[in-house]
């Protein structure tokens, strides 16, 4: 039974289910007829189809502040890392901390810290993306090799309370393969450009049979570095890239109402990761804080050694690191089972499985406190001048990450079961969905890290993971310093049960409720190898056998009201209850490990137009505020035990207010203007003074280092406080025969956000900064199948900074990571 048409452009929701069901391409989901002046003023605009109810449905038929950016898009942007979004995207922001390949998001100012599960879910083809361990960023997260061959990516902004199988508070997006389709096609493309650009791509469709098609697909993609390693130490450039990805799909339609998808989708990357680039020392004393005895001096003298030398520019960086290396290996194999019961009933079953993969050996914070007689003389150790104490081969390190030779940083396999009923009753005026779900994420084997924590030593003896090899020197005799070994497992498993409808009480009034209870448990084990030394004499290592679990859970959900004055105009107003589970961090002290879920309450009011006079386009605006309980954040201090580490402690309440704009114009039928724009204003309410706990915990050196990533009063980490972007795009009125060739260019604004907190640091906020990209491509060349696209991001060529340490007050001095400077290629595409 087909649901009766009420608003003229608005999907039909039966055609939308049975379409999905069906594997149907959108194109192929019909809309009501038109007027002939109503035809001819849409033809002109696009629809979008997105999926953010778990339905086919027009964009401008969701009541979902989003942005969504089609493949098209993403590849005239030359969008090929999920960090990439963050500048096409008001709003969302990246931590590139370790690296792009493994960069967490933030949405709304809903921020995932180090060590926390994160606030903004990301799915590929309706699942999430396979958690990491919590040692270091990792999981939760796109991965190099998804961004191609996609229908499109959507970016949902605010809590997702109902839906989506992970409670975020922020939001989520959503990558949506391309599924098999009906016809043959296929293409093959060649990329090159500066920094020794190679990559290469291949897709083939391929219809088998009426019932049975597949798809598969090839991303391979080479760049060398932008990042310069000055000291000749390991590889003289990182910041590199180096990934192949394979993608498989099946959709098999077993009957005329069941049907199977399949989809594969496997990345290898391994690259020299990226460093951070330290250019700044503290004023404090070491009374102030005693770690600045053991890094001032040595902080002073790389300074003015890369000034000497003349190696102070924007991209030059030092890693003392001898095989530096950032390696993810990403398996997701999904499976989708729909069964039609009856017209207007459907039930999906969702099942997945994953494999994570991750090494990391990076020079964090992009030091090199060399072991010299002036640095020993400056931590005032004496005898400091006594012959053969000093060996230049060592280096003070405030914290370098190493991979063992035995045991990655993450290794995690993860199951997802989901199954969903989709119906409609009353005629099609009630739509409604409901189901169970069901995740894990389990540790395949031990995983952990090695690491030099505030001590001087040969890195390359840590790296062979021998403690017999290890050649070190402490002059606290390991009060302050030492050489750890990790050992972590942590576990994860998520469960709820949600139910969500939506009735049109009249035909330009509708109600939509949904509701969800979620339960999570977190488990981490660590054992920690803790090895000191009396000078340079190794002593017995202490080792520590440490357990920590959390559970969580909550109802969370939705109320929502939306009507249609007319038929091109939507508005609502909506209460959304968001949560975020509570977890463990194994790399902090015992004591402080755990910490417990946190909500937020949105309000919101939008609407959504679309209009043909004057001017074709459409034109989206929300208003939203959120009150935040028990926010989850992030602090910083240096421990005796796990050297530079993190704790998170639930900051009380904040609060986030703002308003987002997306515009679409058709000015002629050649040229077109896009625009986006999001302001934000943030303040952290209410904090507890957590450093009594760390001091607890840790000792005093961990309290008296310990700094909140905000202080009361202040704007929340990583919060735009406003970003913008426009895109226009020309096409050049020429004749047929000759091809389709248009011009774009988009400028990007992306304000300021803080990094940490103001007493901790002086360099506390990022500062703004905007860029231009721009591109040129030709279709179907001279009438041959051929794509050739020009493109260059950052033409001006910026110099700015994407991350900030904020580690003033623990470490003593401040690193920062820089932004991708201009960056220009070409791109061919054949079309089969």
């Amino acid at each position: 039974m087909q649901k009766p048409d009420k608003f003229p452009y608005k999907l039909n929701r039966v055609t939308a289910i049975a379409g999905i069901a069906a594997g149907t391409a959108i194109s192929a989901i019909s809309f009501p007829a038109l007027s002939q002046e109503q035809a001819a003023a849409r033809a002109t605009l696009e629809e979008v189809i997105v999926t953010a109810q778990r339905r086919a449905e027009s964009q401008q038929d969701v009541a979902i502040s989003m942005t969504v950016l089609s493949q098209e898009q993403l590849a005239n942007a030359n969008m090929t890392n999920s960090s990439d979004l963050a500048d096409y995207t008001p709003g969302l922001s990246i931590n590139n901390r370790f690296g792009p390949e493994n960069a967490s998001f933030s949405l709304r100012g809903f921020t995932k810290a180090l060590r926390t599960t994160a606030s903004v879910g990301v799915y590929f083809a309706e699942v999430a993306a396979p958690r990491g361990q919590n040692v270091q960023t990792s999981g939760d997260g796109a991965g190099p090799g998804t961004m191609f061959d996609l229908e499109n990516i959507q970016v949902l902004k605010g809590p997702q309370g109902t839906l989506f199988g992970r409670n975020t508070t922020g939001g989520a997006i959503l990558f949506v393969p391309r599924k098999p389709a009906d016809e043959f096609e296929a293409y093959v493309e060649f990329s090159a450009g500066d920094y020794n650009l190679r990559q290469q791509q291949a897709v083939i469709n391929l219809p088998i049979s009426e019932r049975f098609k597949l798809r598969l697909g090839l991303d391979i993609k080479e760049r060398d570095g932008h990042l310069n390693n000055i000291t000749g130490i390991g590889s003289d450039e990182l910041g590199n890239a180096d990934y192949t990805a394979l993608r498989a799909s099946a959709l098999f339609d077993v009957t005329d109402n069941i049907q199977n998808y399949t989809v594969i989708n496997y990345a290898d990357s391994e690259t020299y990761g990226t460093t951070s680039r330290l250019f700044d020392c503290t004023d404090e004393s070491p009374t102030q804080n005693p770690v600045v005895a053991f890094t001032g001096v040595g902080c002073q003298q790389q300074l003015q050694r890369q000034r000497d030398t003349g190696q102070d520019g924007w991209f030059d960086v030092v890693s003392t690191v001898s095989k530096p290396i950032a390696l993810i290996e990403d398996l997701r194999i999904i499976n989708k089972f729909s069964w039609d019961i009856t017209e207007t009933i459907t039930i999906n079953n969702i099942l997945a499985y994953s494999e994570l993969l991750t090494e990391n050996t990076s020079d964090i914070f992009g030091t090199q406190f060399t072991e010299t007689q002036a640095a020993l003389l400056g931590m005032g150790i004496p005898g400091a001048t006594v012959p053969g104490l000093v060996d230049p081969r060592r280096e003070f390190s405030p914290g370098i990450s190493l991979t063992s030779p035995d045991r990655p940083v993450t290794d995690q396999q993860g199951r997802v079961a989901e199954i969903q009923v989709q119906g409609l009753f009353f005629d099609g005026r009630l739509d409604w969905q409901a189901g169970l779900y069901y995740e894990d994420s389990l540790p395949n084997g031990v995983s952990g890290n090695d690491a030099a924590i505030l001590i001087s030593c040969d890195l390359s003896t840590i790296a062979t993971g021998d403690p017999n090899q290890y050649n070190c020197f402490d002059a606290t005799g390991g009060v302050l310093g030492s050489v750890s070994q990790i050992y972590n497992e942590t576990t994860y498993r998520n469960k709820a049960v949600y139910a969500q409808a939506t009735y049109d009480v009249l035909e330009w009034f509708s109600i939509t409720a949904g509701a969800r209870y979620t339960w999570d448990d977190t488990l981490g084990q660590i054992r920690f190898f803790r090895h000191t030394f009396a000078g340079t004499a190794r002593q017995a290592p202490i080792v520590a056998n440490e357990r920590a679990s959390q559970h969580s859970e909550a109802p969370t959900g939705l109320f929502e009201l939306q009507f249609r004055p007319w038929n091109d105009v939507m508005v609502y107003g909506k209460y959304v209850r968001g949560y975020r589970q509570g977890s463990v961090n194994m790399a902090a002290d015992f004591g402080i490990q755990t910490h417990d879920k946190e909500t937020v309450d949105t309000f919101e009011l939008g609407a959504k137009t679309t209009f043909s006079w004057p001017i074709p386009g459409r034109f989206n605006v929300s208003v939203f505020d959120n009150d935040f309980t028990d926010m989850q954040l992030q602090g910083g201090y240096v421990s005796p035990t796990k050297g530079p580490t993190t704790a998170i402690f639930n900051a009380g309440s904040a609060e986030i207010r703002g308003g987002e704009i997306e515009a679409y114009f058709q000015l002629t039928e050649d040229l077109s203007l896009a625009l986006s724009y999001s302001r934000l204003i943030t303040e952290l309410l209410e904090q507890d003074d957590n450093g009594d706990k760390v001091a607890a915990a840790g000792g005093p050196i961990a309290g008296a280092t310990y700094s909140s990533s905000a202080d009361v009063g202040e704007t929340l980490p990583f919060a735009q406080d406003k970003a913008y972007t426009a895109n226009v795009n020309y096409r050049l009125p020429l004749p047929h025969e000759i091809g389709m060739i248009s011009v774009g260019a988009t400028y990007i604004y992306t304000g300021a956000q803080r990094q940490s907190s103001g007493s901790s640091t002086p360099f506390d906020v990022l500062a703004p900064y905007s860029l231009i990209n721009a591109n040129i491509t030709w279709n179907d060349m001279f009438g041959v199948p051929l794509d050739l696209n020009f493109f260059v991001t950052n033409v001006q060529d910026k110099e700015y900074e994407v991350y900030l340490s904020g580690t003033d007050g623990s470490l003593g001095f401040t690193s920062r990571q820089m932004g991708l400077p201009r960056m220009y290629g070409a791109r061919l595409r054949y079309n089969f």
